[in-house]
């Protein structure tokens, strides 16, 4: 990078910093079990913030594997366990990292469908 870039390098950061914010910000996620009991299958619950601006909604925080974070809200999306889970909080915590990973304001609730079956 040439010296005479660097200006205009550092006078974009403040944009980037508030823009990775505001992209992913009240993404709240919902994850169930899958029949088979291997995967969390996940899709947004809600989204508290009003609608953000076209260019916000662009911003990317990160891509790992080809997959760009924040996740696309309108997807369903899985992770994979491997095994039928036997610690809840281990299954919160990996369900968050590879949901909302690098994401500000991203939040994700793991649903026992056992749960929710009994309480109804």
């Amino acid at each position: 990078m040439s010296l005479h870039a660097w200006p205009r390098t550092v006078a974009l950061i403040p944009f980037l910093v508030a823009g990775c914010g505001a992209a992913s910000a009240g993404t709240h996620w919902r994850c169930e079990l899958t029949s088979d009991l291997v995967r969390l299958a996940c899709r947004v619950l809600a989204t508290t913030t009003d609608a953000p601006s076209a260019e916000a909604a662009t911003t990317i925080t990160a891509v790992v594997n080809g997959t760009r974070f924040p996740l696309d809200a309108d997807r369903r999306w899985f992770v994979d366990l491997w095994t039928p889970p036997s610690d809840p909080q281990w299954q919160q915590l990996l369900a968050r990292a590879t949901i909302c990973y690098r994401s500000a304001g991203c939040t994700v609730e793991v649903v026992d469908p056992a749960m929710t079956t009994a309480a109804r």
